[in-house]
């Protein structure tokens, strides 16, 4: 009675170990930590410029700042950690199974990035095209249910990795779909997180870059558009370049007749990395192109500035488009504009 009773409890605690791989520190992991070290760093600083106490914030302002947050969010998901060999056979063990093995915390902040990256493309659309429309459904308060829709969206979009995994009896977290269903949830995210945004965003800026080129954009506020157009573009088209590699090969990876050999092991790994480099660049976009926020920017670390500031206007805003710009903030505007 008490050698079976013993068997049961190192059968038990045997269920109950976590197994972990030893810690090799491989080339593109280092570089996944230092893309990550730099996304959480440079979107931090892209949302305290933003949601700075006092700053006037546009809608355009609202949308720079949840995409940050996203980017930020999936840096910090992006930080290698230590993977599991066997997991236990506990609620924690499905958990870790469903939640961290499948790295869906990771693709909910990816479609989140996405999706506000999509919205912010037909905000600037609404912005020229009727922007009679645009001052009464683009407000700040709309804006900030739309990024909450924003949220829910993605998290419904990758709800499949809560249920789909499981833990087996051999301690191993496998999906339990089969193969066919695993490929038509691919091409539908292919469809949803890629083909259908790329094509909306290049729409939209194409459409709004030729009605501003129909008005000859000779006035200060369609110059400060345009500015804030060109800037958002710079975007899209990194995330067009960033993304692409990524989407394609998974698709040939998974209906194409091919050998995971070491070779695609390899060009798999520098496809991922180069779309997490997508989720740190956007900051030094905005430094790059934009002079409004790299004097926010440098107002951020001299905080005598920042603290006698009273209304600061919004970054990404043209003149008018932040509900209640003076006079003064319009010649500010001109002169940042002018002076890049």
């Amino acid at each position: 009675m008490d050698s079976d009773w013993q068997n049961r409890i190192e059968q038990n605690s045997r269920n109950d170990a976590w197994v972990w791989a030893p810690v090799s520190w491989e080339w593109w992991q280092v570089i996944q930590l230092v893309l990550a070290i730099i996304g959480i760093l440079g979107n931090l600083l892209v949302m305290l410029v933003i949601f700075w106490p006092g700053r006037r914030r546009c809608a355009t302002d609202i949308l720079i700042g949840a995409l940050a947050a996203a980017d930020f969010l999936a840096s910090i998901f992006f930080i290698p950690h230590r993977q599991v060999i066997q997991l236990p056979d506990t609620i924690a063990g499905e958990l870790y199974c469903r939640i961290i093995q499948t790295s869906v915390l990771v693709r909910i902040s990816i479609s989140a990035s996405i999706f506000t990256l999509t919205t912010i493309s037909i905000e600037r659309l609404m912005a020229v095209r009727f922007p009679i429309w645009f001052q009464r459904l683009f407000s700040p308060k709309r804006i900030s249910i739309a990024v909450i829709v924003i949220w829910i969206a993605a998290f419904i979009v990758n709800i499949q990795s809560l249920y789909a995994y499981f833990v087996t009896e051999d301690r191993q977290c496998v999906l339990s779909f089969p193969l066919a269903f695993h490929r038509f949830l691919d091409v539908c995210l292919f469809i949803l997180e890629y083909s259908l945004p790329v094509v909306v965003m290049v729409t939209s800026h194409a459409w709004t870059i030729y009605i501003l080129r129909q008005r000859q954009a000779t006035s200060l506020r369609q110059v400060i558009k345009g500015r804030v157009l060109q800037t958002l573009l710079i975007v899209i088209i990194t995330f067009i370049i960033c993304h692409t590699p990524l989407w394609f090969s998974l698709l040939v990876f998974n209906f194409g007749d091919f050998q995971f050999t070491h070779f695609f092991n390899l060009l798999s790994q520098c496809f991922v990395i180069l779309r997490f480099a997508n989720f740190c660049v956007n900051p030094f976009i905005y430094a790059a192109r934009m002079p409004k926020f790299r004097k926010a920017l440098k107002d951020l670390f001299m905080r005598n500035s920042i603290r006698g500031s009273r209304g600061i206007h919004s970054l990404f805003a043209g003149d008018g488009e932040g509900g209640t710009s003076d006079t003064r903030d319009t010649r500010a505007n001109a002169t940042e504009t002018f002076e890049a």
